[in-house]
């Protein structure tokens, strides 16, 4: 658990890396702040093509290997952004999106070979955690560097990071072989194999009833996330005036009140037994907070901002635990990497579409209340639907 989380966490820091240097990074290569959005949307789309191709040519490497490549590839891409240009940025941050890829299935595998069923909300909640850990540290320490250093020893210090962990990740080597058992033979996937992978993908999650009602919260839900974590520190230091070490601040507290969100969220799940009222639940609350932080602008109070941070960690960041664990306990036996990767496949799709929806509205309303408003309309839709599904 200690080992995968800990993964988890490093990888979690170089997918908010970019966004956390949104104002600076758009400022560098000259272009308005609105569109540093695109970074995360990149760094999303990235992802989903690991989940749509990425499992069939990794079908026959451990998960240690998969999770020490998504590492290395992470730092190599994060350099690519010292470059300033607007176009290797946004390679670097697709390149990102696919290392972060193999967290998911992966980590999902392995935890549930060793996790009994009773506590896997809990388990899950636990590694997910690892995401906001990782956001806060992000939030913490590299906005201090970039502003001591300037932002290239920040971006050097995050490669620094996923290249030490890749190499840590080879000292537990033995406990994650007993874990994972003999590798299975796979040998690469045709052509036709390749294409036919998105088609079977939506099938697996379309075609099951439980895994439709999952996916409807998954949906609302990643809108709401994909926009808080793409403009939240945007919003901060271009709309409400906030210095970049300030916003990292708030988006620490964001991400350390996550940490707390998702452990309890994963318990609750495991007590009460109803996921779709969890999910309902969740849905309307996240929808509620992004309506609020929609209300900030330059007049906002400290106290206020910091109220606001500290609600979205426990609603908006705190539900992937529960989801990823739905998905696992939906699958078919021995399924669980596919449909992980398929369900985590539509949740990224939200996570590459909603920040680019956001940046339309943000260009042609004044400042950012629009953008903010359709991700928190988003959710509410979803726990409409959660309500009036009948399994």
């Amino acid at each position: 658990m200690a080992i995968i989380t800990a993964i988890q966490s490093v990888l979690a820091l170089m997918t908010r890396t970019l966004p956390l240097f949104g104002l600076p990074l758009t400022l560098a290569a000259g272009i308005a702040p609105a569109a540093a959005g695109q970074m995360a949307a990149a760094t999303s789309l990235g992802s989903m093509l690991y989940f749509l191709w990425g499992p069939a040519f990794v079908a026959g490497i451990s998960a240690q290997r998969q999770l020490q490549g998504g590492a290395i590839l992470t730092a190599l891409a994060v350099l690519l952004c010292l470059s300033g240009s607007w176009g290797l940025i946004l390679l670097g941050a697709l390149l990102i999106g696919v290392g972060y890829g193999p967290s998911a299935p992966a980590g999902s595998d392995l935890l549930m070979r060793i996790v009994p069923a009773r506590r896997r909300g809990l388990a899950f909640s636990i590694k997910q955690a690892g995401v906001p850990v990782g956001g806060l540290a992000a939030g913490l320490i590299l906005p201090v560097v970039a502003m001591s250093f300037g932002l290239s020893a920040a971006l050097w210090l995050a490669a620094a990071i996923a290249l030490s962990a890749s190499m840590l990740l080879g000292f537990w080597s033995g406990a994650l072989a007993r874990v994972e058992g003999p590798l299975r033979q796979a040998a690469l996937p045709r052509l036709t194999e390749l294409m036919s992978a998105p088609l079977r993908l939506f099938r697996m999650i379309l075609g099951d009833p439980r895994l439709r009602l999952i996916t409807y919260a998954g949906l609302g839900l990643g809108i709401a996330q994909g926009v808080l974590f793409a403009y939240f520190p945007v919003v901060l230091t271009d709309h409400v005036g906030y210095s970049l070490a300030a916003a990292g601040l708030a988006f620490a507290l964001l991400q350390g009140l996550g940490i707390v969100g998702r452990v309890f969220l994963g318990w609750l799940s495991d007590r009460i037994a109803r996921e779709r009222a969890v999910l309902a639940f969740l849905c309307v609350a996240s929808g509620g907070t992004m309506l609020l932080i929609a209300t900030l602008g330059p007049g906002s109070a400290p106290a206020r901002i910091a109220s606001l941070s500290a609600l979205a960690g426990i609603t908006v960041v705190s539900w992937n635990g529960v989801f990823l664990s739905l998905l696992a306990a939906s699958a078919p036996e021995g399924q669980v990497g596919e449909v992980t990767a398929a369900g985590t496949f539509v949740l990224f799709s939200a996570f590459v579409v909603s920040p680019l929806v956001a940046q339309l509205f943000f260009a042609g309303g004044d400042g950012y209340a629009a953008g903010l408003v359709f991700a928190g309309l988003a959710p509410l839709v979803s726990a409409a639907l959660l309500a009036f599904h009948r399994p």
